[in-house]
């Protein structure tokens, strides 16, 4: 009885609405990663895992991530003032990313050896063009309580790229990789959100103006100013061993890594942007009105953790056959992917509430934080790679920052949520 009252919570209601659309997803990704390693080599693969891994950087700055301010306006006519601000800086950022591109590429592809990159890099700004519309539309449908539409997305988005990869590494175009189907993935993934949003944004249209999304931005423009370094920095931190990895050891060895994060991250995201999400909504809500965040907080890493058995003790289990399931050409992604393990198993845990940085104003501590994180992180892969010449060792260091700075944010966050001084008003 215990169990079915608390599915019924709105809050694990839901979590568990997101959780099955990002499952589906991922099941459908898990499937197509089988076929995909037996028809890509680990060279195209490492140059899908660079192309992806830039675009993650560049995100933050693509919105400024005023996208996470549409969550917290009371008003929806003050949040649809946000969305609109954040797509004109979207636009201009792309627009200004694709002429930098034009005047570096070649520097860029020289400087990592990934001369066979330099035709896709003028790539980068679409792909950040569609990540950054989805993300903005994926927080207004949070917003709105419309958890199916995010779900449904990303099944439009996982289903789509699945079939386009499959398809071309089967097809005479085999070269050109992994990246379109990426990318007509994110496209349709779009529309389908815009479609979904668009009764709710026709209800608060005639409120906008960029008189108002000036004020806005001013309003929230601590969002800007610390949440974009936070968010650029633990990026790039995350996604540096795809960088160092290709610069040090080649884009085969890259690509190995690339399989393994992607094979380790798939589960874990499935819980940890669901359940990231709609605390956002919740905590924003609950603070709004009384400002006590510490039960909310407390509960949700409780359950946390005891989801997090259900996911890495079977993971790891399985990791000892990855080398078989891939092919012969995988070798020691079975070993990263173990490594990598203590990193993401606290990451697990502190990532979902995060957004705690936000909605208390502490990105000021933060940018201190993930800084730190960054500077260490790439002194680890460095050293591995200076003294040992090793990838194995420099992913260890990787992992062991990670594990370490985790906890030490999960603290910090835990002790946080006690503050009840609202932070926007």
């Amino acid at each position: 009885m215990q169990l079915f009252s608390f599915l019924k919570k709105e809050f694990v209601k839901n979590v568990l609405t997101l959780v099955t659309g990002s499952a589906l997803s991922q099941i459908v990704i898990y499937a197509s990663i089988l076929i995909l390693t037996r028809l890509f080599s680990t060279e195209i693969f490492g140059i899908y895992m660079l192309f992806s891994s830039a675009t993650i950087i560049l995100k933050p700055l693509a919105t400024l991530q005023y996208e996470f301010a549409i969550v917290l306006p009371k008003k929806d006519k003050d949040a649809l003032n946000l969305l609109g601000f954040s797509l004109i800086v979207l636009i201009c950022y792309a627009i200004l990313l694709l002429l930098i591109l034009f005047i570096f590429n070649d520097k860029i592809a020289d400087f990592f050896n990934i001369q066979e990159l330099a035709n896709f890099i003028y790539l980068l700004p679409l792909s950040v063009l569609l990540f950054g519309s989805v993300s903005i539309f994926d927080y207004w449908n949070n917003r709105m309580n419309n958890f199916k539409n995010i779900s449904k997305g990303l099944l439009v988005k996982s289903s789509t790229m699945s079939v386009a990869q499959v398809a071309t590494g089967f097809s005479a175009f085999n070269g050109i990789g992994l990246i379109p189907g990426m990318l007509l993935g994110q496209f349709l993934q779009l529309l389908f959100l815009l479609k979904v949003s668009v009764k709710s944004i026709k209800s608060a249209r005639k409120e906008i103006s960029f008189k108002n999304m000036l004020f806005l931005a001013k309003k929230y423009k601590d969002i800007p100013v610390f949440n974009t370094i936070i968010n650029l920095t633990n990026n790039l931190s995350n996604e540096l061993p795809v960088l160092l990895i290709t610069k040090y050891f080649g884009l085969a060895s890259s690509g190995i890594y690339g399989l393994a994060i992607k094979f380790m991250r798939a589960p874990v995201g499935i819980v940890q942007q669901s359940v990231s999400q709609v605390f956002f909504n919740k905590a924003s809500k609950i603070y709004n009105e009384d400002g006590n965040l510490h039960t909310l907080v407390k509960k949700t890493a409780k359950n946390l953790l005891l989801i997090s058995a259900f996911i890495f003790i079977p993971l790891f289990v399985i990791s000892f056959y990855l080398d078989f399931l891939f092919g012969d050409d995988w070798q020691d992604v079975g070993l990263y992917a173990r490594i990598l393990i203590p990193w993401l198993f606290f990451a697990f845990l502190s990532n979902p509430i995060n957004s705690l940085i936000m909605i208390l104003n502490k990105q000021k501590t933060m940018v201190v934080f993930d800084v730190f994180l960054l500077i260490f992180r790439f002194l680890g892969l460095f050293l591995g790679y200076y003294y040992y010449n090793d990838i194995v060792i420099s992913l260890i260091f990787f992992s062991l920052v990670g594990m370490l700075f985790n906890i030490l944010i999960f603290i910090y966050l835990l002790k946080t949520a006690k503050e009840k001084k609202i932070a926007y008003l």
